[in-house]
């Protein structure tokens, strides 16, 4: 008798490891390739970026203000959320509607997670021509209190690039293989339910 493979566990499984995605770096910004700042995914939720490089050595008072200042990212909620109500409601419900539910997470995940960063990624470039052009920066940014808005313009010179780490790409990696056992139990279903009505 062949092993029965449970494709709805290893959907599970995918999603659980794409929540573990979000502890590990999900993005670096670099000016001029000088590291300036790195986030987690838990870092961007919680709008706790780390300032990196020459950055880095701010002084205490000014990493207190960074903490206090700084906005989550509300998009990266969306996104942690959507993949865990996937998860939860993949774990109490059975069969297809699982498959379904964990389908619809999985997608959703994904969705907000690229658009998260890519939302990052226009936002500074929307701040570095603002101060680039002299207009008065933004008090309020998603993702850096207007104190690093300042110490940062300082730093930035004509580029800066926005590169996704490997929690992110563990994240959407997961998300994919979650999507594609999900989808294998709603076809692996609809086969077997095929005969029987035949």
């Amino acid at each position: 008798m062949g092993v029965t493979v449970d494709f709805n566990q290893l959907a599970r499984v995918g999603k659980i490891v794409a929540l573990l995605g979000f502890l590990l770096p999900w993005v670096t910004v670099s000016c001029s390739g000088t590291e300036i700042l790195t986030a987690t995914g838990v870092q961007l939720m919680t709008g706790d970026p780390q300032l990196a490089g020459p950055l880095a050595g701010m002084a205490e008072s000014q990493q207190a203000q960074q903490q206090d200042d700084a906005e989550p990212s509300i998009v990266t909620i969306a996104a942690f959320a959507a993949i865990a109500l996937g998860l939860l409601l993949g774990l109490v419900t059975r069969s297809r509607t699982a498959a379904a539910i964990m389908l619809a997470g999985a997608v959703a995940g994904a969705g907000l997670s690229y658009f998260s960063i890519e939302n990052m990624r226009q936002e500074m470039r929307r701040e570095l021509s603002g101060q680039q052009s002299g207009e008065p920066a933004a008090e309020e940014n998603p993702f850096f209190s207007a104190e690093d808005q300042r110490q940062m313009s300082q730093a930035m010179a004509s580029s800066v690039r926005v590169v996704e780490e490997e929690g992110y790409y563990l994240t959407l990696g997961a998300l994919a293989l979650s999507a594609v056992f999900a989808l294998l139990t709603l076809f692996a279903r609809r086969v077997e339910a095929t005969p029987a009505q035949s």
